[in-house]
């Protein structure tokens, strides 16, 4: 007995020409806003609304960036957005490393200043310069 296996069992179907369900909801939602838009306001100032969102709704049904559908690209960029970009390492009593996550807002840097004599700063010339001599 042979049993047919389906391939391409990831391809999302397409119902409407090149769309698939997905697609189509987005194209419905942001042309029904933009259908809405012309209607209720005035001609000239509609187009303010209508074409970013006749734009953002091609995009999210044309376009890809990387090969990935247009919604990836939003969901990382959202995600890039709002997660922190500054890392600190730290090592921990078990000598583990762990990363810690920190808010730049929450983060404050404390530097101290030292009172330096000079005559300390004198010796410390002193010193550098029999090192170079003996080098």
């Amino acid at each position: 007995m042979r049993f047919k296996v389906p391939q391409n069992i990831d391809m999302e179907d397409r119902i409407l020409g090149p769309l698939t369900m997905v697609q189509f909801v987005y194209a419905v939602i942001g042309f029904g806003i933009c259908y809405i838009a012309a209607n209720a306001i005035p001609s000239p100032f509609s187009y303010v609304i209508i074409a970013p969102v006749a734009l953002f709704v091609i995009c999210l049904d044309f376009v890809k960036i990387n090969e990935q559908p247009f919604t990836h690209f939003i969901k990382s960029a959202i995600v890039y957005m709002t997660t922190p970009r500054q890392r600190f390492w730290h090592e921990g009593e078990d000598s583990d490393l762990s990363i810690e996550i920190y808010h730049a807002e929450k983060q404050q840097n404390i530097v101290q200043s030292k009172n330096i004599s000079q005559q300390e700063i004198s010796d410390f010339a002193k010193k550098t310069d029999n090192t170079k001599l003996e080098s």
